[in-house]
Formats: structure tokens, C-alpha cells, sequence
């Protein structure tokens, strides 16, 4: 029985966008701002630039964009350099990420959060979320002072709070691991499906398939959607060798290779137009002679 999803992703998930608020919980000076184009630049960027300060959950996100373009900042850091703006796009993901102070005036990191929008297909979107979870190894929407970011949101994002911004980011991530069960359950389907009709000599990839399927929902349990996508490539080439039958293309050999000579002679007879002549290559070729008899005695008895 194909496995189905509890809820579409497109039925949890807004259709256009989603709004997440993140805690930062750490940030420091390893990257730069390009002052000329506002793009954001490693550390060791050399043209004019200042210091900004990232934190860990934007430098996550990025990292987990499978083709962005270079960061631009719409809101650059001033005297704060962890009061900033910036977008990029990812194929069909756009990403904006504003970062704002929500405690003690943000003297300390953890009086920073991150307001992200996310806007393009559902499914990109669950996965970067997915993605980028795995990599902070702790909940984004777990506040460090939860009374104030409450205050923050009710005084700055009024359709937002503490439980509905958990529970976007709880959606988001449970759209992307039903995408990757889907995607496991559909390839289970197809080994069965192969196996059931095997030969015993096909019976040997039985192991092989069954340690990638194990493989495959051990990386799901852990948040490891690259690892999933591991497993399932090497069931997807198991499945190809497995349908390549090395038998299929075998011609027959010859019970015998001794020839009684008719063969030959079809072959001349064909080639000839009937005629009876050997072909070119069967004739005898002039092959000149030349006789150095008397040279060697003439030069013997002198």
C-alpha cells in the first residue's frame, strides 16, 4: 500500500510565504560587508568594508541554500553591527533575513533574534528549514528571554506569537520529513516490487537493499535529509543493475567453427555478381624476382 502523507504540504503550508522568528545564540566578527555594493563578504575580504556581525542561525540558513546568490543588504549595520537586513535567492527561493535587538538592548548575542521570510515553492522551503534545524542542533524558536520576545511580537508582529511561531516552524519541519518517508516508502515499493520477481542469483541484493533502506531511515530519524537522499541513490542504481539481465544480449556460439569451403565460395559468388573469379584479394599478386646468382659467383671467384 503506497505510504500517503497525513496532510499535503501545500494544506499545512501557506502557499506564498512563510514568516519564522529565530533566537540567535551566538554571533561574532567573521564576516564583512562589502561598502561598495552592500554584499556581504568573508572576513578576509580586503576591498572597503566593515564588520558585521552574522550570528549563528543566518550563517546556518545560508549555508544550507543549495545555490544562492551573494547576500545583498537592503538595511546596512551602522554603529550596531547586529542590526542589519539582507536578501538573497536560491533557485526559486527568495530568502530575506532582518536581525533585531529584543532584550537588554542587545548588549549580549542572546538579545538578538531573526525575523526570516521565505518565499517560493512549499516543499524548498520545508526543506531549508529541515536543513537548517539539523545544523543548529537546537530548536530556533526557543527563546533565551521568552517574556520579552513575547513583548517583541505582540509589540512588532501582531499575527504572531510564541505559539504560532513555533508551530510555523514545526509545520515547515514536518512537511519536509513526510517528503523524505514519501520518498523512502515509494522506493521500498520498487525493491519489493523487483524482488518478489527475482531469480536466486538476484536474491543476492536482497541484503544490499534492505541495509540502504535501514540507512535511509536512520539518516530521516536524525534530521539527515542529505543522507536520506544518500541511501536512496544507492537503492536507485541497486534497482538499474538489478534490471540488466547479462544474458540478454548473448548471441549463441557456433556448435562448430570447421568450414567445409562453401561458405567461402557464397561469399565469392555474392561478391562476383555470380562470376566464378576470385575477388582481388584472392589473386596472386606479381611479386618482382631478381637474380643475384651470377653477382655472388663472380664475386667469389674473384
Amino acid at each position: 500500500m503506497r505510504h500517503r502523507r497525513g496532510d499535503d504540504v501545500e494544506n499545512i503550508l501557506d502557499a506564498k510565504q512563510s514568516v519564522l522568528v529565530a533566537q540567535v545564540r551566538r554571533a561574532e566578527a567573521s564576516h564583512k560587508i562589502d561598502t561598495v555594493h552592500n554584499l556581504l563578504r568573508g572576513k578576509h575580504f580586503t576591498g572597503p568594508s566593515s564588520v558585521v556581525y552574522l550570528g549563528d542561525l543566518a550563517g546556518a540558513l545560508l549555508a544550507q541554500l543549495p545555490h544562492p546568490e551573494t547576500p545583498v543588504f537592503s538595511e546596512s549595520p551602522g554603529f550596531n553591527e547586529q542590526r542589519w537586513t539582507l536578501e538573497t535567492t536560491s533557485g526559486d527561493l527568495s530568502v530575506t533575513i532582518v536581525s533585531r535587538s529584543y532584550w537588554a538592548w542587545g548588549l549580549l548575542s542572546s538579545g538578538y533574534l531573526n525575523i526570516i521570510t521565505l518565499e517560493g515553492p512549499p516543499e524548498e522551503r520545508a526543506r531549508l528549514v529541515l536543513d537548517t534545524i539539523s545544523a543548529l542542533g537546537q530548536p530556533p524558536w526557543e527563546f533565551a528571554h521568552q517574556t520579552s520576545a513575547s513583548r517583541w511580537m505582540k509589540r512588532n508582529a501582531s499575527d504572531i506569537n510564541l505559539k504560532t511561531n513555533e508551530q510555523n516552524w514545526k509545520n515547515l519541519h514536518r512537511a519536509a520529513r513526510e517528503t523524505l518517508l514519501e520518498a523512502i516508502e515509494n522506493m521500498r515499493e520498487k525493491t519489493d516490487a523487483k524482488l518478489s520477481a527475482t531469480t536466486d542469483a538476484q536474491q543476492a541484493w536482497m541484503a544490499a537493499v534492505e541495509d540502504d533502506l535501514h540507512m535511509a531511515r536512520q539518516a530521516l530519524a536524525e534530521d539527515n535529509a542529505p543522507g536520506v537522499e544518500r541511501a536512496l541513490a544507492r537503492l536507485e542504481a541497486t534497482l538499474i543493475r538489478m534490471n540488466v539481465d547479462p544474458h540478454e544480449h548473448h548471441v549463441q556460439a557456433p556448435e562448430t567453427v570447421t568450414s567445409d569451403g562453401s561458405d567461402v565460395m557464397d561469399l565469392v559468388l555474392e561478391t562476383s555478381g555470380g562470376r566464378t573469379s576470385l575477388p582481388d584479394v584472392y589473386e596472386e599478386e606479381d611479386v618482382p624476382f631478381v637474380d643475384l646468382s651470377n653477382d655472388s659467383t663472380s664475386n667469389e671467384e674473384e
